[in-house]
C-alpha cells in the first residue's frame, strides 16, 4: 500500500469515526496504530525522524483536507484536537502573520539585490509583493 493510500485510509477512519468533528480529540497512540508505526524504546535517530515524518505527514493530509471543511487540526502533547470554530481565529492571526513575516523578508530581499538600471522585472516584482501585503493588512489588519 502506498503512502498516499495510507493517508487516505487514515482520513477516511477518522472520517467514520466521527473524529474530524469539531472538538474531536485524536490521541498520538491511536495515530500510530492507524499508520502502523511501531515506535521503539530504543532506537536511531533516524528510526525517530521516520516516525515523526510519517505522523507529520499524515496530520498535514488530513489537515489540508479539513482547511475545505473550515476546520483546522492542530497538534497537542498527546495526539491532536480538531479546533472548534471560535478557536479557528487564532489559527487564521497566525497564518496572516506568517505570509506578512515571508512578504516583509521577500521585500527586504528585492529592495537590497543589486540590479541593473534597466532591469524593470524587479521593480515589478517588489511592486508584486507590496500589493500582496497591503491586501493582506486590508483584509485582516495589521497582525
Amino acid at each position: 500500500m502506498s503512502k498516499q493510500e495510507t493517508y487516505r485510509d487514515f482520513l477516511q477512519y477518522l472520517i467514520d469515526e466521527g473524529l474530524t468533528d469539531y472538538g474531536a480529540v485524536i490521541p498520538k497512540q491511536m495515530v500510530y496504530e492507524l499508520l502502523g508505526i511501531e515506535v521503539p524504546e530504543v532506537g536511531t535517530q533516524r528510526q525517530f525522524n521516520e516516525i515523526a515524518l510519517t505522523e507529520l505527514a499524515a496530520a498535514d493530509y488530513v489537515r489540508a483536507y479539513l482547511l475545505n471543511e473550515g476546520k483546522y487540526l492542530a497538534g497537542t502533547t498527546s495526539g491532536y484536537r480538531v479546533l472548534l470554530p471560535s478557536e479557528n481565529v487564532v489559527q487564521v492571526e497566525s497564518y496572516v502573520s506568517q505570509a506578512d513575516k515571508k512578504l516583509s523578508r521577500a521585500l527586504k530581499l528585492s529592495r537590497n539585490t543589486p540590479r541593473p538600471a534597466d532591469n524593470a522585472q524587479a521593480d515589478q516584482q517588489e511592486a508584486r509583493v507590496l500589493m500582496r501585503q497591503e491586501g493582506i493588512r486590508e483584509r485582516f489588519g495589521n497582525v
